[in-house]
């Protein structure tokens, strides 16, 4: 009887990991197609030939091209979380953190680039699509979050609980604005020209503030 279990478990392990790498490969698949084509004019059929798959193996693993394009966004915040962190942990704590975070800005805005396209398309749906809503309003809430948590270790002493989420929303708001501006006029808007101006520019502050 152990040995039965151990062996439906091994199967069931084999299956998840197959089942894992099938939506792995759907949603990169699909997040090609949404990029190039767009929401609107990618189908099924399209992600399909794309993975190269049938639409019942798709069908299998989610309900709708909807569906596929919330997955992406939620593993996408699940990798900029952990990439955010990884960036800026250390840099906040650093004895020049000012130079530390412009530089992990300027490398997380390089990195924006090639996301923008697919980001403007989850935020133009969003409008009109309630689940692509909900998973876009959690990953600004997440990044907000996020970015307040590395900002707290320096600022805490200082600053209230209110400012502190305030600071980290204007950060990510700029952030925002500034990729999408770097990606509509890359030669008159460079973000990481821009954020490497405005850290200097607000560095005197910031000293102050440790004081």
């Amino acid at each position: 009887m152990s040995s039965r279990r151990k062996s439906d478990g091994s199967k069931g392990a084999t299956l998840g990991r197959r089942a894992a790498e099938k939506r792995n490969q759907i949603r990169k698949s699909a997040y090609q197609c949404f990029r190039d084509g767009g929401f609107h004019e990618t189908t099924v059929d399209t992600i399909c030939a794309r993975a190269n798959i049938s639409k019942g193996s798709f069908y299998w693993h989610y309900p709708s091209k909807q569906d596929v394009f919330v997955d992406i966004l939620e593993t996408w915040t699940r990798e900029v979380m952990d990439q955010l962190y990884e960036q800026f942990e250390d840099a906040v704590m650093d004895e020049d953190y000012l130079v530390e975070v412009t530089e992990a800005l300027a490398r997380e805005i390089r990195r924006g680039r090639a996301i923008v396209p697919l980001w403007l398309e989850f935020t133009v749906h969003a409008t009109r699509e309630p689940l692509i809503r909900e998973a876009l309003a959690k990953f600004y809430r997440r990044a907000r979050t996020a970015i307040a948590e590395m900002l707290r270790p320096a600022l805490e002493p200082h600053r209230s609980e209110a400012q502190i989420k305030g600071i980290a929303a204007c950060i990510f708001g700029a952030y925002c604005g500034l990729t999408i501006q770097d990606l509509s006029d890359p030669e008159r808007a460079d973000a990481t020209v821009s954020v490497r101006h405005f850290m200097t520019a607000i560095g005197p502050t910031f000293e102050q503030i440790g004081d």
